[in-house]
């Protein structure tokens, strides 16, 4: 089984809002000191559902991701955790990815790598958290998709059988491949890559794709990122209210809001 695991850069979602500034293009996060881009969580999870794929099937994991020269960090990252190989599509970065576009580069390059059975990617990124892009691959690809996904239950020559988080609900489905299956945080925790895995990685020969390796332009980007900005911190004002009981505290309390126009 070929199972490709798509992945994204993004800025570390745990970062102290304080840290955040936007860049003088007004269209990007400027990188402080200390601030560094990471894997995507959601793609660290479906990296490790791959490989437990792997590990109790067999086959190969080719990871996958479209960015600028410091997204391979990641692919190698990934195969530290113990995928195959990788595969870097040189492309937008950061909040100016548009999905169709990223969606299409990912689409030709799995259909130049041919033979890939299962496409497995995070639910959604941490940095616009919109899960989309990965549908849009599957149908680019005309694979039947699955999403979010909280198990991967049983695996078999041709079809999968996953638990579908729902509202309120989980459903179980069996899906045929070739399936694109969108990976949640509930799936696993992944596994730390060893020393052993991270000295293999760096050596590891990773190809950079441009469009003309993937056959031409991609389409039109159906959005365009017009300004970025971060909305200024609220001031709060905290009034605590001790009347001794309840009543006069809801009185004291109404008092309040007729006094602020609020009611």
């Amino acid at each position: 089984m070929h199972i490709v695991v798509t992945l994204k850069q993004v800025f570390d979602p745990n970062t102290p809002p304080v840290l955040l500034q936007v860049a003088p293009d007004e269209k990007s996060i400027e990188m402080r000191s200390g601030m560094s881009p990471v894997l995507n969580g959601y793609d660290a999870n479906a990296v490790e559902e791959a490989l437990k794929i792997k590990d109790a099937v067999g086959g190969t994991v080719t990871v996958m991701t479209v960015g600028d020269d410091q997204a391979i960090a990641q692919l190698r990252r990934a195969i530290a955790m113990g995928a195959d190989g990788g595969v870097h599509i040189k492309g937008a970065v950061g909040l100016e990815c548009d999905s169709f576009v990223i969606a299409d580069q990912l689409a030709k390059a799995i259909q130049k790598l041919g033979n890939v059975d299962l496409v497995l990617s995070g639910k959604a990124s941490s940095d616009t958290d919109a899960g989309q892009t990965h549908l849009i691959l599957a149908e680019k690809l005309c694979f039947a998709s699955v999403s979010p996904v909280k198990a991967i239950t049983q695996v078999e020559a041709k079809a999968l059988t996953v638990e579908r988080m729902g509202d309120d609900v989980t459903q179980r489905l069996k899906a045929r491949l070739p399936l694109l299956v969108g990976i949640s945080n509930e799936a696993n925790k992944p596994r730390t890559a060893g020393l052993k895995g991270v000295m293999m990685a760096k050596k590891v020969a990773i190809p950079t794709w441009t469009e003309a390796d993937l056959g031409g332009s991609s389409n039109a980007p159906a959005s365009e990122l017009k300004r970025l900005f971060i909305k200024p911190a609220v001031k709060v004002d905290t009034v605590m209210i001790s009347e001794g009981s309840d009543e006069a505290n809801g009185r004291a309390l109404a008092d309040r809001l007729v006094q602020e126009g609020v009611m």
